[in-house]
């Protein structure tokens, strides 16, 4: 048979509006917070430190490289242009020289080149190409001794820069730990109350009125914990991470563990109470519900039966679940305060308002 659902209509629509207000609630006290904890580093903005590059020594070395670099880059232009007229140097010095044997050879059939002027000329202009050709050589050999001089002072600046750094990397770090362990702090003690309250209000305020209210907080202080304090968390190489995983892990075993044992011990008390005291501990709404879920409202165990038995009662703790009407005998609910068929009120409600059965 089709189970009457125990809420009401007006009841379920107010219990979806609570839990949008409960969102929103939560969503400004998040965005609060996000402004409040964004603000936490400008508290702390006077210890930032310039990164270890960047401190005035090293700026001061990698000045002087940028100098040394400049000198080279004049020096490689120098040198490039004393390469081309050296190369051209040594071609017109070739080509003078290759003229110049033709031409002794050729005077060497016909007379003495020693006694000829003209020869002497001629040996004179090739002494003055290759005078020339070295001259250019010497220039080259002097740019390449200024520019190997230039190199070695670059390593040494260079190799100071990179101790300047590694010198100045220790104390960065530190400053940056602490700045950040600092922060953090600030962090967990908003975050710490929050968690404080909210568990507070979970174990004591949810059947308050203002629950709703209540519970947006609740999500707002779940929201910040895991998304503007865990991710937070001082590292150690994960050593941190990953202890405080391990305590609220055993944290939240231990608290699911307690509540365990405290709701076996209670339902336990409730099935050695008599039939009547636990039917008054279950609501008629409570009862609807867990009827259409196929669960007993008494023991919380499912509705057994075998074949095409009716399950009149909870074979686990022996509660009525079905009746029959005392005044048309329709087999109904036992939770149903009135016959579905013959609007008689149930024996429970005519004890307690005093009412006579109404005729069948």
């Amino acid at each position: 048979m089709d189970m009457i659902k125990g809420v009401r209509v007006p009841e379920r629509v107010y219990r979806g509006v609570l839990w949008v207000v409960s969102i929103v609630f939560a969503g400004f006290i998040i965005g609060l917070g996000n402004l409040v904890i964004g603000d936490l580093p400008m508290v702390e903005g006077q210890v930032y430190t310039a990164p270890a590059e960047d401190t005035p020594a090293v700026r001061q070395v990698r000045d002087r490289i940028r100098q040394i670099e400049r000198s080279k880059t004049a020096i490689d232009d120098k040198l490039d242009i004393q390469r081309l007229q050296l190369d051209q140097a040594q071609r017109v010095s070739g080509t003078a020289n290759e003229t110049f044997k033709a031409w002794i050879a050729a005077r060497t059939a016909t007379t003495n080149p020693a006694q000829d002027p003209e020869v002497l000329a001629r040996t004179r202009e090739l002494e003055q190409l290759k005078a020339n050709e070295r001259a250019i050589q010497q220039a080259i050999a002097d740019l390449e001794n200024q520019r190997a001089a230039l190199d070695q002072r670059e390593n040494l600046f260079r190799a100071e820069e990179n101790q300047l750094i590694a010198d100045a990397l220790p104390v960065q770090e530190r400053s940056m730990f602490w700045q950040e362990l600092r922060v953090f702090a600030l962090r967990l003690a908003i975050t710490l109350p929050m968690l404080g309250v909210a568990a507070w209000m979970v174990a004591r305020k949810r059947k308050s009125d203002n629950w709703p209210l209540m519970r947006g907080f609740v999500l707002a202080a779940v929201f910040v914990f895991f998304v503007e304090l865990v991710p937070y968390l001082p590292s150690y190489g994960g050593y941190i991470r990953y202890i405080v995983g391990i305590a609220l892990t055993l944290a939240a075993g231990h608290f699911l563990i307690r509540n365990m044992r405290a709701y076996l011990a209670n339902r336990q008390a409730i099935e050695a109470q008599a039939e009547k005291e636990r039917r008054a501990r279950v609501s008629h709404d409570e009862a609807f519900k867990k009827m259409a879920a196929k669960v007993c409202p008494g023991c919380d165990r499912p509705i057994s039966t075998t074949g095409d038995a009716e399950a009149n009662f909870c074979v686990h703790c022996g509660l009525t679940l079905f009746d029959h009407c005392h005044c048309c005998n329709t087999r109904k609910m036992a939770f149903f305060r009135y016959c579905m068929t013959c609007g008689a009120p149930a024996k429970d409600d005519m004890a307690n308002d005093g009412a006579a059965p109404a005729p069948a």
